[in-house]
Parts: C-alpha cells; sequence; structure tokens
C-alpha cells in the first residue's frame, strides 16, 4: 500500500487519506492509520503534506489511556513498542496521553466534544475495571473501540486484563473492533497459549452465543459485555509458534468445553427459550459446540498483516538451559481423538479447519516449516502387524467421519493446511495407498484406492513428504496432491523400523507410481531422500507422464537414459 500510494497526486492520496480515517468502525482502522503515517514518512514529494493532515487529525480526534505498569510505560515512552512507536510521535503527550495518575488533571480536555476515538493501552498487569473511573469522566460520544496489548515477553497473555474487562462490564454493548498485539521485536516467539488467544475460556471473550448459552451464570452488569472480533499482530514478520500450540488448543476444547457445557445441561442451567430450537432433535450440547466453533472460525479472526515466516518450534530442557528448535506443527489423528470428536459430537472438520488457519489473515506468508500427522503405534513400538492393525483403525474412522459429514458424502477430507502465499514446506505421515492397510472387506479397499485427505494450494512450488509405510516391498500409490503450480516434489519413503524388522532382510525393492487423484501439471523435478539398507524404488515411466506431464525425467532420475525405457529404479 505504502508504495502503491507515492505513485499518486497529492490531491488523490489526500482524499485517499481522509477516506481511510474517517471509516473509525473499520477493524483495521487503526492499522490502516499506522500505514498511512509510514507513507508519510516514506514519500518525500507528498510527505509534508500528509504529515500536516495525519497530526491535525491526530491531535483533534484521539485519546491515548495507558493502563501499563511503569516498566513497560518506560518502554513506551522510548518507543520500543514497534506499531505505538508509528502512532505517538503525532499525540500531543501532555493533552492527549492520559495515565490514571493524572487522570484527574485532564479531565477537563477529556470532555473534548470533538474526540472521537479512544485507544487503551494495557499489558498483563493491568486492571481495565480502572476503565470505570475514567468513563465516568469522558463525554457519551467517545467510541472505545481500540486495545493495544503491549507483550513483554512469549508468556504474556491478553485474556487476564480482557476477562476482568468482560467481568466488570464497563463498556456494555460495545464491541472491541480490533485488538492489537504489540512488540519490541518482529520476531517473536510463543508458548501454547499465544499470547491468550488458545486459552481454554477464550470463547467468552471473543463469542456471543457463548454469552447467551451461559447467560444465567452472568446476569449482573449494564448489559452483554464486549466481544473482541480480531486480533491483530501489526508489526510482526516471523512467528515462532509452540509445535503442540494449535493441537493442545483443540485438546482444550474436547475436553473443558465439552465438560462445561455437559455440566450446564445437567444442571438445567441453559436459557435454551432464547439461543436455541428446543423443538430440534439434536441434542443441546451438541448444537451448543457447533454454534461456538462455528462463530470462532466464521466471525472471529486473526491477522497478520506483514508476517513473511511462521516456524513451529520445540523446546527442550536441558540443565545448561532450554534449545529451541524447528520442526512441524503435530496434527493428532489417532483413535483416541477420533473416537472422541465422535463421542462429543464435534466435526473433524473444525480439527481441519484449525491446522488449516482458516481465520487467520497471512497475506505476505512465504515460509512455513509444515505440518507432522500423528496416528496409532507411531512410537515404532509393537510388532508391524500390530501398527497395520492401529493404522486400519485409524483409517476406518476417518472414511466414516468423512463420509457423514462431507456435503457430497465422499470418503474423503478437501483441506487446505497450507496457507496460500507459501512456497516450500513439508508434510511427515502422508497416507498413500497401499495393500497394507487394507482388509478383506471389498469396501474399504475400494475407499482406500481414494485419497484420505486431499490437499489444495496454489502457490506451493517445493513440497517433502514423509510417507507412512509399514512393511517393505510393497507397491505405494501417491495421492491427493492438488497443486497446480507445484514445481519439485521430494518424497522420504522410509520404513517404519521396529525391532523385528531389523532383523529382516535388508534388500527392498518396491513400486511407486501416482493415481489420477492428483493434479500436478508443473511438476518438473521428482526427489528422493538418502535411501537406506539398499532399498530400490521402481517407477513407471509411462505412469509418470500420465500424472507429471512436464516431469523432467532426466534431471530427475540418474538411471533414466531415454524415452525406450519403461521403468527406472532409483
Amino acid at each position: 500500500m505504502v508504495t502503491s500510494l507515492s505513485y499518486l497526486p497529492t490531491e488523490l492520496v489526500e482524499r485517499i487519506f481522509k477516506f481511510t480515517v474517517a471509516e473509525t468502525n473499520s477493524q483495521d482502522w487503526l492499522y490502516n492509520l499506522a500505514t498511512l503515517i509510514d507513507f508519510a514518512a516514506f514519500s518525500e514529494n507528498k510527505g509534508g503534506v500528509i504529515e500536516s493532515f495525519l497530526t491535525g487529525y491526530v491531535n483533534k480526534n484521539l485519546l491515548v489511556l495507558d493502563l501499563t505498569c511503569e516498566a513497560t510505560q518506560r518502554s513506551i515512552l522510548q518507543l520500543e513498542y514497534r506499531f505505538l512507536r508509528k502512532i505517538l510521535p503525532h499525540i500531543d503527550m501532555s493533552s492527549q496521553y492520559i495515565r490514571l495518575s493524572n487522570l484527574e488533571t485532564v479531565a477537563n480536555k477529556i470532555r473534548n466534544p470533538e474526540t472521537e476515538k479512544l485507544i487503551v493501552i494495557f499489558d498483563e498487569s493491568s486492571d481495565l475495571a480502572h476503565m470505570d473511573s475514567f468513563s465516568s469522566l469522558t463525554d457519551s460520544r467517545l467510541k472505545i473501540a481500540e486495545f493495544i496489548f503491549c507483550a513483554q515477553d512469549q508468556k504474556s497473555s491478553f485474556y487476564s486484563p480482557l476477562e476482568k474487562l468482560h467481568t466488570a462490564n464497563i463498556v456494555s454493548d460495545i464491541d472491541i473492533n480490533t485488538l492489537y498485539v504489540d512488540f519490541r521485536d518482529s520476531n517473536i516467539y510463543s508458548d501454547q497459549h499465544f499470547f491468550g488467544i488458545f486459552d481454554p475460556n477464550i470463547f467468552q471473550l471473543i463469542n456471543k452465543d457463548y454469552r447467551n448459552f451461559f447467560s444465567k451464570s452472568n446476569q449482573e452488569g449494564k448489559g452483554r459485555p464486549p466481544v473482541c472480533k480480531k486480533v491483530c499482530f501489526p508489526f510482526v514478520e516471523t512467528l515462532n509458534l509452540d509445535y503442540m500450540a494449535l493441537d493442545s488448543f483443540f485438546n482444550s476444547i474436547l475436553r473443558n468445553l465439552t465438560t462445561r457445557i455437559k455440566k450446564f445441561e445437567r444442571n438445567n442451567e441453559f436459557d435454551v427459550d432464547k439461543t436455541l430450537n428446543s423443538n430440534s432433535t439434536t441434542t443441546v450440547a451438541t448444537l451448543i459446540v457447533k454454534s461456538i466453533l462455528r462463530q470462532f472460525f466464521n466471525d472471529f479472526h486473526i491477522n497478520f498483516p506483514n508476517l513473511t515466516t511462521l516456524n513451529f518450534t520445540k523446546t527442550s530442557a536441558y540443565p545448561n538451559g532450554n534449545e529451541v528448535t524447528s520442526c512441524c506443527n503435530f496434527i493428532d489423528l489417532s483413535s483416541y481423538v477420533l473416537n472422541k470428536c465422535l463421542s462429543e459430537n464435534i466435526s473433524i472438520n473444525f480439527l481441519f479447519q484449525l491446522h488449516s488457519l482458516k481465520n487467520w489473515s497471512v497475506p505476505k506468508i512465504k515460509e512455513f516449516t509444515g505440518h507432522k500427522f500423528k496416528y496409532d503405534e507411531t512410537s515404532f513400538s509393537g510388532s508391524p502387524e500390530r501398527y497395520i492393525k492401529s493404522l486400519r483403525g485409524n483409517i476406518k474412522i476417518l472414511q466414516e467421519m468423512a463420509i457423514n459429514e462431507t456435503n457430497d458424502g465422499t470418503c474423503y477430507f478437501r483441506v487446505k493446511l497450507i496457507p496460500e502465499g507459501v512456497q516450500k514446506t513439508q508434510i511427515i505421515n502422508w497416507i498413500p495407498y497401499t495393500s497394507s492397510f487394507s482388509d478383506d472387506n471389498d469396501k474399504q479397499r475400494h475407499h482406500l484406492r481414494r485419497p484420505m485427505i486431499c490437499l489444495k494450494n496454489k502457490s506451493l512450488k517445493s513440497l517433502t513428504i514423509k510417507i507412512i509405510r509399514v512393511e517393505k516391498c510393497s507397491s505405494i500409490r501417491i495421492q491427493g496432491f492438488y497443486l497446480p503450480n507445484l514445481k519439485e516434489l521430494s518424497i522420504n519413503n522410509s520404513v517404519c523400523e521396529s525391532a523385528q524388522q531389523q532383523k529382516q532382510a535388508t534388500n527392498d525393492m518396491s513400486s511407486i507410481e501416482f493415481t489420477s487423484w492428483n493434479e500436478l501439471p508443473q511438476c518438473r523435478k521428482l526427489g528422493f531422500s538418502q535411501l537406506k539398507n539398499d532399498s530400490n524404488y521402481v517407477l513407471n515411466i509411462g505412469n509418470l507422464q500420465d500424472h507429471l506431464p512436464n516431469l523432467d525425467l532426466q534431471e530427475s532420475f540418474p538411471t533414466f537414459f531415454d524415452e525406450r525405457q519403461k521403468f527406472v529404479v532409483v
């Protein structure tokens, strides 16, 4: 936006500015204002005009209420926080920047009838209930719509302060358009709670139906407490997120949310007449869970407008300190999780939406470390027969869930998983079709010839996959990849080793083929990881030409010599 505006005439740019700042109800209003300030600093020929306009607008229309502790305030005033340092230089610190300690002395200035917007700055130690004393001094026209949370470290959480605001019910019936989370660095680390977003109790801060369902437990206050519609991390460029964060959040939904719903249902505490169709044949608990999760993905948004890299990390504790390593996001599809979803009437599609970052906005993302699926018996313990049997159980449950949950009754899931914009990533434990996973049931064997998951992405250019494979000398069908712009596919096809398998013969000759359940028109290179134990893989050239029409056979296979070959061995 900043670069494109520099080519426009000054008069047109000024009109764009006026239109942008006038949209005070927009969820992106404050971020847009900071972006325009960036433009004023960036533009050489228009900077003076725009700078004057911005300063005049900010001085006339904004108030800043700082509720942070003294340590955070010092960092704010030293312009260490990346978002606030865009805005504060345009604020009159003597009249527009307010601390609770000087609230009485600036009371007359607070009542300025032209002031439209209040920006509340807080940290983890803040008690937002103190806004009650501030509200009594403000004009009724003042709209409290912008909150900025100053995070001090990866364990900082905005949940506790906002929960106090919810309890105090100070700004009833006024929604928080956007909660901004500000940092002193563009490269941030987060634990499993993700600064409060993945707190098990987050739904009461973001979900209207959740409030309605549990209304009998919260009758006091001025009215409906504020609902946070969006969380924005404005100038974060690299996010290092705990690899278990998404999975732990889904498990907390399975455990905590469903447990609370059942407790209220047993005690007959739901105000069903106001919130649900009491004539429905579906249970109250099922309707509530679906409504709450649907609103989470459709009405609550997580925005990273400048994020380019999303790393999933694992922290290991050692006597001399902790070590943080990059890894893949953990997706648990074990029989326990699947059966829990079935028993609690929670669609597995919600799990895929969560891991696909459905309600995230990451328009500039380029790097993404990938996903790792977890099924039963993946610790390589036990016999191969037990491992195969466990995987069959996983697959059977997934097939049944897909048939029941997809609109057209197909036995596979259509998922995205990889954010658009990412060009290179990896997936560990992808399930291909292999005869080992099917039993004597003809119906299951027919279903397994189709992919379990269909992955779609338009930006991906390079993908590395590790395939689940439990026996040697088996035929493997790779399928489920709808990646129209993929240039390179690398396959890690190592066998899941157990103590018993290590005693078997090392020679392994397996065939690999692609099925019509793929869309890989631009793939030019097919690679394989370093193979162990003298393993060999046979590929049919005709099959490759049918399903990978642009594949460069000579670049992909050192053993390819000319078109007369029918097979290549790697």
